[in-house]
């Protein structure tokens, strides 16, 4: 059988991947997940070289790669890999797949991008006791307070008795730009507003990532008598007691559903099809409060998505997803 030609293109995990400072001399990576992001690459170069193939690795700023350079490398190659991008956004070539840190510490690779734009959504709702084993071993991370963040450790419940919880996020994230019509503070206003109107206690918790960014969100809850803003909270500990989760479309979807929770979106997200997805207005949450999510839809849907991605430390899980195309 003919070695075929990878190319990848390999991001330096030292600096940003949007534009900016280039440490002239490459350093570790500047965070715990990008030390695992690193692991991962790794793996996946190792994966190809045990395989026989011919493998070109080019490592630099990701916004240094340019699309016309990345283009040529294709048609040169059988096969590219490219971070972090939408093939909308980057169409590089039929034969090129994109690959991202998703947010149970397992990485996506697929020809249309990553999260909601995943080729393989939505995957089947088959439950089964396989399904079930996985749902039980996922929710392992709950005990182990295990985020796509480094967690504070767990505490008290962030309010005294019921509340819902609204999960924040980087309003200029990439994810809310290609995922959603709604922004983070339109959702916010109409969770709000809803918490408000209904008499209940809303706990928003602030994203870790940018604290500058959460200034205007923060704003928001403070401005209301049901709203109460946490940042130093384990995210774990504020989905343990929340009735109910509202978000735009952000990765703690996932972990919400572990906790077995109703949550409620306004975006897109890889979880669309055991999630309902409301209008930025009153009307349209109360229209949802009698949804109910399904443990076993959760369950089902957890380990249709899963068995797509590479899980870095499993080498079988390299094979199934990569040769899959």
């Amino acid at each position: 059988m003919p070695r075929r030609r990878i190319f990848l293109a390999r991001p330096r995990l030292d600096c940003s991947f949007k534009r900016g400072p280039v440490p002239a001399v490459e350093g570790p990576p500047t965070s715990s997940l990008r030390v695992r992001f690193g692991r991962f690459l790794d793996r996946l170069e190792a994966y190809h070289r045990e395989s026989g193939d011919v493998l070109e690795v080019e490592t630099r700023p990701l916004w240094q790669f340019e699309l016309e350079a990345m283009q040529k490398k294709a048609r040169q190659n059988d096969r590219l890999y490219f971070p972090h991008k939408l093939r909308s956004q980057f169409p590089i070539g039929d034969n090129a797949l994109y690959y991202k840190k998703a947010p149970l510490d397992e990485y996506t690779v697929d020809p249309a991008g990553w999260g909601a734009s995943l080729s393989f959504l939505p995957p089947p709702l088959v439950f089964s006791a396989e399904a079930e084993e996985l749902f039980v071993r996922l929710r392992g991370r709950i005990a182990r307070n295990e985020s796509g963040f480094d967690q504070p450790a767990p505490g008290s419940r962030p309010v005294a008795g019921p509340y819902s919880l609204f999960v924040c996020q980087v309003p200029h994230d990439e994810t809310i730009q290609f995922h959603s019509t709604v922004t983070v503070a339109q959702a916010l206003t109409a969770v709000i507003a809803y918490c408000e109107r209904r008499g209940v206690t809303l706990v928003v918790k602030g994203h870790p990532a940018n604290p500058e960014a959460m200034q205007p969100l923060r704003a928001l809850t403070d401005a209301s008598r049901a709203a109460r803003w946490v940042r130093d909270v384990s995210i774990h500990t504020c989905l343990a007691g929340a009735d109910r989760v509202y978000l735009v479309n952000s990765g703690v979807g996932f972990e919400a559903l572990l906790h077995d929770k109703t949550v409620i979106r306004f975006g897109h997200a890889e979880y669309d099809c055991v999630t309902p997805m409301s209008a930025p207005d009153v009307n349209s949450l109360i229209a949802l409060e009698a949804h109910r999510h399904s443990r076993e839809d959760n369950a089902a849907f957890l380990h249709g998505y899963l068995r797509h991605c590479i899980q870095s430390d499993d080498p079988a899980s390299y094979a199934a997803a990569l040769e899959a195309f």
